[in-house]
């Protein structure tokens, strides 16, 4: 018997958990070969299985609609800080560019090290943390530079307002993964207990039924054995690639 992957998100466990529950109550009500017995047995499994599943479905809600929805606003404002911080890096670029000769002579290293000798087409890809470092290091730079050096102080000052509202943007997407942590916690423990409900649920029926029979409770999954292997829906993201824990 081929059991869903541990690794498969709690949609996925409960989309299973569902299909495995979904087959005992169909065995229950329509298995003419069933015992009295037999069917006294499926009957007090119901009863062990549709709370676990239920706890996981309440803990999966709120993870799910976090991961949709809480980044949503605070990665749009990462956006526009990043691409003002590219712009202030474009304009200090273009300012200091026609001064470059001077400050070579004056800057310890020369015009390279503002951007810390890396090409500005570099400069412009990474990622939001190192975005800061390179803008805050590049005005920290520029205002070293003697006043002779027209523009150095707006040059500045506009690297520092972006790489400072940048920051303030990044510190917001910290606080959000701190309160991911519980909720994540909620669904691995809801997994945990279901699995070790259904493996129970197994051993019990023992008693009672053969192993095909047991084998016939649980879904066919993908070859991966990451989700419930049936016809795909397009609108069902259980069907789709593995997704963390969510």
């Amino acid at each position: 018997m081929q059991k869903l992957s541990r690794s498969s998100s709690g949609a996925r466990h409960a989309r299973w958990a569902r299909e495995v529950l979904a087959t005992v109550k169909a065995h229950h009500d329509t298995n003419y070969l069933l015992a009295a017995e037999q069917r006294s047995a499926l009957s007090a499994e119901i009863g062990k299985v549709e709370p676990r599943l239920a706890a996981l479905e309440s803990a999966v809600a709120p993870y799910r609609n976090f991961l949709e929805h809480a980044h949503v606003d605070t990665r749009a404002k990462q956006r526009v800080a990043n691409y003002l911080c590219d712009e202030a890096q474009r304009a200090a670029d273009g300012g200091l560019r026609p001064h470059r000769r001077e400050i070579d002579a004056i800057l310890p290293g020369g015009h390279a090290t503002i951007f810390a000798k890396l090409p500005l087409s570099r400069v412009l890809r990474v990622g939001h943390e190192k975005t800061v470092a390179l803008a805050e290091g590049a005005a920290s730079k520029i205002r070293s530079l003697p006043a002779k050096i027209p523009g150095t102080a707006a040059l500045a000052d506009g690297l520092d307002k972006a790489a400072g509202l940048l920051r303030s943007f990044n510190d917001q997407a910290y606080e959000l993964e701190a309160q991911r942590a519980p909720l994540k916690a909620a669904v691995q423990k809801a997994v945990f207990e279901l699995r070790e409900e259904l493996d129970q649920m197994d051993g019990r029926l023992r008693s009672h039924f053969s192993e095909a029979f047991i084998d016939s409770l649980y879904p066919e999954l993908s070859k991966r054995g990451t989700t419930v292997a049936d016809e795909d829906d397009e609108d069902d993201d259980t069907s789709a690639a593995p997704e963390g824990q969510g």
